[in-house]
Parts: structure tokens; C-alpha cells; sequence
């Protein structure tokens, strides 16, 4: 049998044998001297990719023989840095060693020196994958000489921009640029001028470039987009469900741009017959065509306040697929009988085709319940004279049902968040007019309990069948982290909280319980939420803890999430039988979760950046006023505070107070070691606005009051 070369067995001899060179490799190997080519690209690949190093000019051993290890860099703007290490204390790594390093990049960086009870030390050796390389930043200067200031904290607050480098950037323009040289040595090249950084429209801007958001899809895309209204409606030769007699309904934000589910539900003599239809995209976007490429590089839409950057091209997701009101549209329908108690006793998934009869805001749903009328000047529309008291009722039986199955998620151990959103108006030249906090009300509470529903009967349907899939995935937290907090939320509360020998969802259910009613119970919610680990998306199966579910997948947003196209399809096939088990489809399916998991991430971080920056655009009209708030973290060098009614948290400096204060970390609290004055986690205070940094995204406060603990 003839022997071959496998990067596997080299990685397994090197790290046997030590420091070898590419003929003693293949000697070990047993290869003769017709592989030396193939082995020298092979090792070039594998010390491109970090794998190997080269210890000489013809030598290479794997990097853990020279103390070297992989990972991910974070940057500070004073020079130094970290390598993050999954487990053990981070790697330090002074400035003259980072080698032109960035936060987000991928390296290799040596130990060379460990302290004992200390951080060891490195020094970056190589870059193996940048993590930006695009940076947005302020231009000052002339075209004869001139600086950037970044927006990046990890970076120097000034870089040079070389003559001839300026790209036309005059003096306070908002720019996009490139980090070039090593060291301290950094300069800056502009590539893109995107206008005047006190231009409020140039806030979007700046958030879609330093994300990489597309701002257009392409052409054939596009294309092919307009393609499908050609299709014949509905589809021959394939039986639906014919949906359209039924009373159904949309209830989405006020500012909604796409429709992608509906409910419909009554009373029976012995429970709940409920719906839950979600547009079919499956239909129109098929695996592996242009427009499935472009949805699956995307990962998901990006929800920019005003702004939609939409995972499909609007000819789909505003119409084609958008469950708009008196429109014949293709779904995906999951129907439930449920007994008195909210229990499922029997679950059908089938294609269905539906009419919507009203599209509903949570606003007029919630009127509707209350007895009340829908605002005449919103966008609720109802079809048919007396749809309104019809939708009324199924709203009412609709919170009935959903009160029960809420009361069984709690029962289980599921963790729910009620935290209050800012909602941010905007003109439509981006100038922040007010921002509001939007409450979670019962309606909802009723399509979020519905649709959790829904997607833990395909995740059964499926798992109970065996067949690959794509989960999302809840792993338990990190009990180190869960001490810390039971630790903060005993100080915060005053009350004496029990140290469980295993955490589960129940452990933390009791703490929002004991602070439910209270003045804290918002803050302890925020901070329990930050110490709980991120949900991904998984093709193994460990179950959700926020939700104390076995098993969870999302299945009820495919116009905006891709994932739930994917399971749409796998689901389909399952229906008819013919579900791939193959080991290419499950290695497919690892992709598309590693990929969507890192897209939902990079959405979330821009969402919340232009959020970010609207707040501090808002607050620069409020420099000098004061306002109550409440302190929400304690450092060693100051505190920050939430100021009501915006939700905007600004930073007091120690600097600042009168008194030598000192941080106890126990205790988390900053005491004056003269006066005993301290300051806690969920005090109430009053502050005054004295400097707003905007794109730096940074609130100075002033205290001016605070209250007794």
C-alpha cells in the first residue's frame, strides 16, 4: 500500500521528536526524496496558519517546543497589550513588543519571561490574521501635515498621516484609514472621506464601515430577486395547507420593515387550538444560488434604528416573503392543541398559505387587551369591518394561553429579562430628536411565548428524528463567574444568598425573585445577564440554560436570520422523508453555525455602537444639567452611573471626589478611608454632564448628590 503525506502525521512526529528538518521528516516518515516538494509546501502552509514555527532556516517544531502559544491580541492606546488565554492569566506584552499588533488580530506571541503569582510575558513574533484592518477616525490638519484621532481606544489618541496620505481629508472630517508601520513607528493612510465628523448622517456611515457592513446587494442578486415575482402563486404539484379563511395576525414594532410571522388562535372545549405561521423564504431562496450565498455571507439583517442592512433583497424581504395584510402569502405553519393548561397535545407542522387579516402594532395590541383603541395616526391596519373585535377576543385568549406557558417556563427554571430599551427618534437627517424607554408589555410577552413555543416543537421534531440540524445553544455559566455574581447581588440586596454546589437556571431564578418590586431588580437583571455565557448556534445539542429548555432552535425569523432558513429546509425534507445524515452535510451545518454565530456578534456590536453614538449626540445638548441615575459598576478608578430617563451611563472619576477613596472589591463598594463616606452598586445619585467625547463614546460626570445606601 503506498504511504502518504498527511499534515496530521507531521504535527504528530514533531511534536514526538522536537526540532526536525524537512529531510529528517521524511526520513521518520519512511517518504523518499520525491515528497520534498510537497512536504516544504505543506510546512509553508502550516507555519502560514500557526501550527508550525520555524526554529532556523530548515528547521520546524510545533510552538508549544519554544513556549510559543496562539491567540487572540488585545490592544491598549498606551501601546501594550494581552494575549487573551482561554484558560490561566493573560499573556502581558509591553509596547516595544507588539510589533504592530491590533485588538482582534490573530498571533503568535513567545513567552519570555514568567513571574511567580504574576502575568507571564511575550513578545508578538507574527500576525497570522488580522482582525481589522479598516479604522474610522477624525482628521486634523492641513495638507501639508496632519493626524488622525481614532475612534478606537485600543489605538494611539493621535497617528500621524503622512504628506500625500491625506486622500483630500480637510480639518474635522470624519475618515476611514489604514494602520501601516510597526511599533511605535504607527502612521495612518486615509482611504475614504466620509464627511463632516459633526454631520449627524455621518454616524451611520462610520458604524457600516467599521463593521463591514454591505450597503447594496449585488447585481445578479438583485436580479434574480426580481425573478421570483414571476413564479406561479401558490405553488402546483405541492400540497398546503389553505390557511386563508382563518383569522390571522401580524403584531410587529411600530417602525417594522418585514412581516415574517403570524399567530392565530381560539378557545376549544378543552384548551387552545393556536398557529404560528412564518413566512416560507425556503420557497423562494434555494440552497446554493446567488441570493442563498449573499443571505448566508450575511448571516442575518442589522437593525441600525432608522436603518435596516437586510439579510435578503427587499423584493423578498419587504414583499414577496413580508406577511403583509390582505396578501396571499406562502408560510411555514406550526399547529398546536394545547390543553387548559398550556400543555401541547398535539403538534403538526406543515406548508401552509395564508391571508393576513390585520397588522397590529405591540402598542394597539396592547390597547386592544386593555379594553382601549388603537391610535388612528399609527400603521395598525385591520381588514373587514368586524375584524377588530375579533382580533380583540384572540388577543385575549392569545395573553390567556401565553400567561400559562409562561408560568410553565418559570416553573422549569427559565430566566426571563424584562429589561426596559431605549428607543431613539431620529430626523431623517439622523438628528436625534428624544430618546424614550420602550417597557415590555404583554403583548410581547404573547408572540415571544408563542414563538419559543414553536421553536422548541421543530427542535423535538427533529431531534426525536435524529436528523442533523442547527441548535441554539445555551451552555451553563462559568461558576467562577456565577460566585461573583451572587457575591455583588448579596451586596447589592443586603440579603444573604446561598452558594449552590451546582448552578442551575433555578439557582438564578431565586435571585431575580428577591429582587422583584425593588429599586435594584433592573440593575441585578442587567448584571446576571453580563455574567451568563453568549447563546451560539451549534449542530451538537447541549440544551439552553437561560430558557431551562433540553432542547431549542430558532425557526420563526427567516427573512432576517439565517439559521432559521436552513432548519425551514432541513424541516421540509424531514416532512417528506428525506433528511441528509450525512457526515458533508453535519461538517456543512458546523460552518453555517460557526459563521451565523459570528455574523449575530458583529450585528449586535454595530447595533449597539450607533446606539452608543446617538446617546452621546444627545447628551452634547445637555452639557451642565443634572440628573438622577444609579450606579451600575464600581472600578478602582471611579464608578459609572445610568442617568434616567435616557438610559446613557457616564463615568465619575475618583479624580474627582472629595475624600481619599479606595476600592473594595468584596465588598464592591469605594470607600474614603477618612470620612467612611462609600459608594455602592445600585446607589442613587445625582450627577452633572461636564464633557461628552462622541465617537469615543465617553460621558464625564460630576457628582453632585448621593443618597444614603
Amino acid at each position: 500500500m503506498r504511504k502518504r503525506l498527511k499534515e496530521e502525521k507531521v504535527l504528530e512526529l514533531l511534536r514526538r521528536e522536537g526540532v526536525l528538518t524537512p529531510r529528517g521528516i521524511l526520513k521518520r516518515l519512511g517518504l523518499g526524496k520525491q515528497y520534498r516538494h510537497a512536504l516544504r509546501k505543506m510546512l509553508g502552509e502550516m507555519v502560514r496558519r500557526g501550527e508550525v514555527v520555524r526554529a532556523g532556516r530548515e528547521r520546524f517544531a510545533v510552538p508549544e517546543a519554544f513556549r510559543v502559544v496562539k491567540g487572540k491580541i488585545q490592544r491598549f492606546g498606551e501601546g501594550f497589550g494581552f494575549l487573551l488565554m482561554p484558560e490561566g492569566p493573560d499573556v502581558f506584552i509591553p509596547p516595544h513588543k507588539m510589533r504592530g499588533a491590533m485588538s482582534g488580530d490573530v498571533a503568535l506571541v513567545r513567552i519570555v519571561r514568567e513571574r511567580r503569582g504574576g502575568r507571564p510575558e511575550g513578545e508578538v513574533l507574527k500576525v497570522l490574521e488580522r482582525g481589522r484592518v479598516f479604522y474610522t477616525g477624525t482628521f486634523h490638519g492641513t495638507r501639508r501635515f496632519g493626524l488622525v484621532e481614532p475612534d478606537e481606544t485600543s489605538l494611539p489618541p493621535e497617528i500621524p498621516v503622512p504628506k500625500g496620505w491625506a486622500d483630500g481629508a480637510r480639518d474635522g472630517d470624519k475618515v476611514v484609514f489604514r494602520v501601516v508601520g510597526r511599533r511605535r513607528a504607527l502612521q495612518a493612510r486615509i482611504v475614504e472621506v466620509l464627511g463632516r465628523a459633526d454631520d449627524p448622517k455621518v454616524d451611520l456611515l462610520v458604524v457600516l464601515r467599521k463593521f463591514e457592513l454591505p450597503e447594496s446587494f449585488p447585481p445578479e442578486v438583485e436580479a434574480q430577486a426580481e425573478k421570483l415575482r414571476s413564479l406561479p402563486f401558490p405553488p402546483s404539484g405541492k400540497k398546503r395547507l389553505d390557511l386563508r379563511d382563518q383569522l390571522i395576525f401580524t403584531i410587529d414594532p411600530w417602525d417594522a420593515k418585514d412581516f415574517d410571522d403570524a399567530i392565530s388562535i381560539e378557545r376549544t372545549p378543552v384548551g387552545y387550538r393556536l398557529g404560528v405561521h412564518i413566512a416560507d423564504v425556503s420557497f423562494y431562496v434555494r440552497h446554493g444560488d446567488p441570493i442563498d450565498r449573499e443571505a448566508l455571507d450575511r448571516g442575518t439583517s442589522v437593525y441600525l434604528i432608522d436603518t435596516v442592512v437586510p439579510m435578503l433583497p427587499h423584493t423578498l424581504s419587504s414583499d414577496l416573503c413580508s406577511l403583509k395584510p390582505g396578501e396571499d402569502r406562502l408560510t411555514f405553519s406550526v399547529l398546536f392543541e394545547l390543553d387548559l393548561e398550556g400543555r401541547p397535545v398535539r403538534v403538526r407542522i406543515r406548508p401552509s398559505v395564508i391571508r393576513s387579516r390585520a397588522r397590529l402594532t405591540y402598542e394597539d395590541a396592547q390597547a386592544l387587551i386593555d379594553g382601549g383603541e388603537p391610535d388612528p395616526e399609527g400603521p395598525t391596519v385591520f381588514l373587514g369591518k368586524k375584524t377588530k373585535e375579533a382580533v380583540r377576543q384572540a388577543l385575549r385568549t392569545a395573553l390567556e394561553l401565553a400567561k400559562k406557558l409562561r408560568h410553565r417556563r418559570w416553573e422549569r427554571g427559565s430566566l426571563d429579562f424584562d429589561l426596559p430599551e431605549p428607543y431613539i427618534e431620529v430626523t431623517p437627517g439622523g438628528e436625534v430628536t428624544d430618546i424614550r424607554v420602550v417597557e415590555r408589555t404583554w403583548s410581547h410577552r404573547i408572540i415571544e411565548e408563542f414563538m419559543i413555543l414553536a421553536n422548541e416543537a421543530v427542535a423535538r421534531f427533529l431531534s426525536e428524528r435524529d436528523i442533523p440540524t442547527l441548535y441554539r445553544v445555551h451552555e451553563p455559566p462559568d461558576p467562577r463567574k456565577v460566585r461573583e455574581f451572587l457575591e455583588l447581588a448579596e451586596a447589592v440586596l443586603g440579603i444573604e444568598l446561598p452558594q449552590p454546589e451546582k448552578v442551575t437556571p433555578k439557582t438564578l431564578q431565586r435571585v431575580l425573585e428577591a429582587a422583584q418590586g425593588r429599586e435594584e431588580e433592573k440593575l441585578l437583571n442587567y448584571l446576571l445577564l453580563r455574567s451568563l455565557m453568549r447563546a451560539r448556534y451549534s449542530v451538537e445539542n447541549v440544551g439552553h440554560f437561560g430558557l431551562a429548555s433540553p432542547m431549542y432552535l430558532h425557526f420563526t425569523s427567516p427573512i432576517r436570520r439565517y439559521p432559521d432558513l436552513v432548519v425551514h429546509r432541513i424541516t421540509k425534507k424531514a416532512l417528506r422523508g428525506k433528511a441528509r445524515r450525512d457526515p458533508q452535510w453535519v461538517e456543512y451545518l458546523e460552518r453555517v453555525a460557526a459563521h451565523a454565530t459570528a455574523m449575530e456578534q458583529r450585528a449586535e456590536e454595530a447595533e449597539f455602537e450607533l446606539i452608543d453614538l446617538k446617546k452621546m449626540e444627545f447628551m452634547k445638548d445637555h452639557i451642565g444639567e443634572e440628573f438622577s441615575g444609579i450606579i451600575t459598576h464600581i472600578t478602582p478608578n471611579g464608578f459609572f452611573v445610568e442617568l434616567q430617563p435616557y438610559l446613557v451611563e457616564g463615568f465619575v472619576s475618583v479624580d474627582t471626589l472629595k475624600g481619599r477613596f479606595r476600592f473594595l472589591q468584596k465588598t464592591y463598594q469605594m470607600v474614603d478611608e477618612r470620612s467612611g463616606q462609600s459608594f455602592r452598586i445600585g446607589q442613587k445619585v445625582r450627577a452633572k454632564v461636564v464633557r461628552v467625547d462622541k465617537f469615543r463614546k465617553r460621558l464625564d460626570l460630576l457628582l453632585t448628590e448621593a443618597f444614603p445606601n
